[in-house]
C-alpha cells in the first residue's frame, strides 16, 4: 500500500492552527497529511479528466507527537465500490501510533464537479 513521510512545521502545532492551545501537532494537521495520502493514491488511478472529493473521514487521534517529528503515514486497507473509495490509513511518529482513521473519497469528472458550482 501507499506510503509517505510529512515533514510539520510550527504552523502545524495545534497553537497556531487554533485547535488547541499546545505546541503538539494538531489534529487537522493530521487529517490534511491523510487525506494528501489518500488523494494521490486515487489520483494516479484517474484520467486527466477525474479527480476525488473527500466525503468523510473518521479519525482518532490517541497520543500527541511534536511538530520536529518526521510523520509517517500509510493507507493500510483501501476498498472500492463504483465511484467510492474507502480507505483505512495510520499514522506513526517513530515507532509510536498516533493516529488511526477512515477516510471516503469519491471519484468525480472534474467538468461536471465544477458546473454544480454557483
Amino acid at each position: 500500500m501507499k506510503e509517505k513521510v510529512y515533514q510539520p512545521q510550527a504552523e502545524h502545532s495545534a497553537n497556531i492552527m487554533g485547535s488547541g492551545g499546545l505546541e503538539v501537532l494538531a489534529t487537522p494537521a493530521l487529517v490534511a497529511f491523510m487525506e494528501n495520502l489518500a488523494f494521490e493514491a486515487l489520483q494516479e488511478q484517474l484520467s486527466p479528466e477525474e479527480s476525488s472529493v473527500g466525503t468523510q473521514m473518521i479519525i482518532d487521534h490517541l497520543a500527541p507527537s511534536l511538530t520536529s517529528q518526521a510523520i509517517h503515514v500509510q493507507i493500510t486497507n483501501w476498498q472500492t465500490e463504483g465511484r467510492k473509495h474507502t480507505f483505512h490509513v495510520q499514522a506513526h511518529a517513530g515507532q509510536r501510533l498516533i493516529a488511526t482513521a477512515q477516510h471516503r473519497r469519491v471519484v468525480v469528472t472534474i467538468e461536471r464537479f465544477l458546473e454544480k458550482l454557483p
